[in-house]
């Protein structure tokens, strides 16, 4: 029996929209139905933004939304009001100082206070004020004659250097010369540029994508099933709207699955996967530095199946909604030999008995939450409603493909069922 999944939309594309529609003074695009907390967290936010308000500071509380909390920093220093930059207590340890001392460095009023941060937006200079100024770390100290250049650490996350790009139009950055230093992620600012292809920026050696964006729906929420598919070599899945020709970085995943045997085929908008027996599976070294999301579902399969996968480049998974790393092997030792060693994680799976009852902790983190959940019922995880900042569907079309139902036939008691 073959199950249509209907995909959630890509949240970073849907995101870095919405943020560049704001900056560049249009409307902000309107939610759709399906979209995912942290669009909807992203979308309010910008909101607050547009809207009048007698109270000072103006609180934009953004959650634990990372992408939001990277990106609205610039917007807000940009705004003119007192804004106050906050969210949980996690969201506000993740990295974001580099694209502060940027901000500090062309002129923004930004502090540091123990809910957020303080920001005393303004109208920025004029264009041709900004026209020649060169800014390193922070610093003014040479001119060029190609617009402001602007020098960022990205090293922990490709999110600040997309920031300054979706900004610039509300910065006055015109003809942006943006440099950085190592980037994990690599394709999410690359996604970035194509959402801003007509905005004269320009970061060496990031090429805007030549392909359009195309169908939207998740890759990283596609993964799930293509490791069920994998897992339950009976059941055939039809993903969409989905594209094999996607500037999603995560979409490497179809070539990972091709030598796990899971054939893919096209159609329309669809990519429809069946499992062919897996005798012997080889080795295999990931690297995973443009795809990071990717790792607790691949350690997961990689446990289950079992399979002996090495991922490269692991390092910033300890920045995410959680420590991804620490969770990885703390909770997968039970069903793998797991080793960790600088930038290299190694899992060789020894598979889970059929009698198991594993009770694993999400520490609220969607990512793990998703790889979990293929254990399958037997397992019990500590919250699951976290799912909802970028797959709010997921559990309800998990539960009727397990019992046998076709997503789209979901009413009645089945449905609420399914979402209790």
């Amino acid at each position: 029996m073959r199950y249509n999944i209907q995909l959630p939309d890509n949240k970073s594309l849907r995101i870095r929209e919405m943020v560049f529609s704001y900056a560049m003074g249009n409307d902000i695009p309107p939610l759709r139905d399906g979209d995912c907390h942290d669009v909807q967290v992203t979308h309010r936010a910008l909101r607050t933004l547009s809207m009048p308000s007698s109270v000072r500071p103006v609180v934009v509380n953004v959650e634990d939304c990372g992408a939001a909390y990277r990106f609205l920093m610039p917007l807000l220093a940009a705004t003119p009001g007192r804004w106050l930059l906050t969210g949980t207590p996690r969201l506000l340890l993740r990295p974001i100082l580099p694209l502060v001392d940027v901000l500090l460095g062309i002129g923004a009023d930004i502090e540091r206070v123990e809910d957020g941060w303080l920001i005393s937006g303004k109208q920025f200079r004029s264009v041709e004020t900004c026209h020649g100024a060169s800014l390193q770390s922070g610093k003014t100290d040479a001119n060029t004659d190609d617009g402001l250049s602007l020098t960022i650490d990205a090293s922990q996350s490709s999110q600040m250097a997309s920031a300054l790009v979706l900004a610039a139009p509300l910065l006055g950055l015109r003809g942006l010369h943006l440099t950085t230093t190592y980037i994990p992620s690599l394709s999410y600012l690359r996604m970035t540029l194509a959402c801003t292809r007509d905005w004269p920026v320009t970061i060496p050696g990031v090429e805007v994508p030549p392909i359009p964006i195309g169908a939207s729906g998740d890759w990283s929420a596609a993964l799930f099933w293509f490791a069920y598919a994998r897992l339950h070599p009976e059941k055939e899945i039809s993903l969409s709207p989905l594209s094999l020709n996607s500037i999603q970085g995560d979409c490497v995943i179809a070539q990972w699955f091709n030598k796990l045997k899971v054939s893919i085929s096209t159609n329309d908008l669809s990519v429809v996967l069946h499992a062919e027996p897996l005798d012997v599976i080889s080795k295999m070294m990931l690297d995973v530095r443009d795809c990071l999301d990717t790792v607790p579902v691949m350690a997961t399969l990689a446990a289950l199946l079992p399979a002996d996968i090495t991922f490269q480049n692991v390092h910033n998974l300890r920045l995410k909604e959680s420590d991804r790393l620490q969770a990885i092997v703390t909770q997968l030792q039970p069903f793998a030999d797991i080793e960790l060693h600088g930038e290299e994680l190694h899992v060789a799976g020894k598979g889970s008995p059929a009698d198991a009852r594993p009770v694993f902790d999400t520490h609220h983190d969607h990512r793990l939450a998703m790889a979990f959940l293929l254990f399958g019922p037997n397992a019990m995880i500590s919250d699951t409603e976290c799912l909802r900042k970028s797959y709010p569907g997921l559990l309800r079309d998990l539960f009727l493909v397990q019992r046998g139902l076709a997503p789209e036939t979901q009413q009645g008691d089945f449905r609420e069922e399914a979402e209790q």
